[in-house]
């Protein structure tokens, strides 16, 4: 870029807001990189998501122990700018990965690579001056400067939580990592727009349990009010202490005759006649509980059946 910042406004309220929500997807890079050794695609995919250059899209074919391999070598090995540049593009990533890594992990001293960058050493003196020039502390509050009209992220994270679903829930996990680090209003404002069901799993700390719906037994629960009863039931599970997630449903094989329910078209659906040795079967294998009125008592049943705990 080739602005020049003379008697920046550091009160400006859309700077303010760029630099706040470059704050937080700071927050979330940096605990993915403080525990590189254990990286994994899961959190590989968070990362890329947080990148804003656009050559990040080279981490999607990177293998995440190679991945850790490099970053270790940027963290703990005293080696030059160039030999880095060499490790990275060798395992076909751009430069730019390495030179964004850097600004995020210490924005004290790298800035963000926002340019065509051939001879890192001048970008670098080029940018100290520019951030002289501004009068900022750090090349965050400078990218902040830079990049006011960029500043979609905040946006795009609420857009995304509501359009979560229970029945989808599972592709926007990602989302978990963003949620600590909103204010109360911003909380307030999703939990209230969100299924219960959904805020819970995305605030969980602890570890999650699975649990088995019987789904043909749920939809005739006299209990539960509201159209769509399996959105009900995933209200009252989510008041429950424990987090119960993921879900499966398993229906009589004849329901889709029998009930109506957009449930019928999630992923962790089964059908089986008879239900019930499908939903134990499950369960044991997901090492998790059952959902259902039902009582089993034709099975020798050793698994916990939360229906009871919901207290209705």
């Amino acid at each position: 870029m080739s602005k020049v910042f003379r008697n920046v406004d550091i009160y400006d309220q859309a700077y303010l807001e760029r630099l706040r929500s470059l704050e937080i997807k700071r927050k979330v890079i940096v605990d993915i990189l403080k525990n590189y050794k254990n990286l994994d695609k899961a959190k590989l995919e968070v990362l890329t998501k947080n990148l804003e250059h656009p050559d990040k899209q080279g981490l999607k074919k990177v293998n995440p122990i190679i991945f850790s391999f490099l970053l270790d070598s940027i963290f703990t090995i005293q080696e030059s700018i160039e030999i880095k540049i060499s490790e990275f593009e060798k395992n076909k990533l751009s430069r730019y990965i390495l030179f964004e890594l850097l600004f995020w992990s210490k924005p004290s001293a790298y800035p963000f690579p926002d340019e065509k960058v051939e001879n890192y050493k001048a970008f670098l003196a080029k940018k100290r001056q520019k951030l002289k020039e501004a009068n900022l502390e750090n090349f965050l509050q400078l990218y902040a400067l830079e990049s006011i009209e960029k500043d979609t992220f905040l946006r795009d994270v609420k857009a995304a939580i509501f359009k979560v679903k229970p029945e989808n829930l599972e592709e926007y996990l990602w989302i978990s990592d963003f949620v600590d680090y909103l204010n109360p209003i911003e909380k307030s404002e999703i939990k209230n727009k969100v299924h219960p069901y959904v805020w819970k799993v995305l605030n969980s700390k602890s570890k999650t349990i699975p649990v088995v719906i019987d789904g043909s037994n749920i939809l005739l629960a006299s209990e539960l009010r509201g159209p769509e009863r399996i959105d009900t039931l995933l209200e009252l599970i989510s008041k429950l202490d424990q987090t119960y997630f993921p879900f499966y449903l398993v229906f009589d094989a004849n329901a889709k005759y029998k009930f109506h329910t957009r449930y019928f078209n999630y992923k962790r659906t089964y059908y089986h006649s008879p239900a019930d040795e499908l939903i134990l079967g499950l369960a044991r294998e997901v090492k998790g509980v059952v959902c259902s009125k039902d009582k089993f008592k034709d099975y020798n049943m050793n698994i916990r059946n939360i229906w009871y705990d919901l207290r209705l």
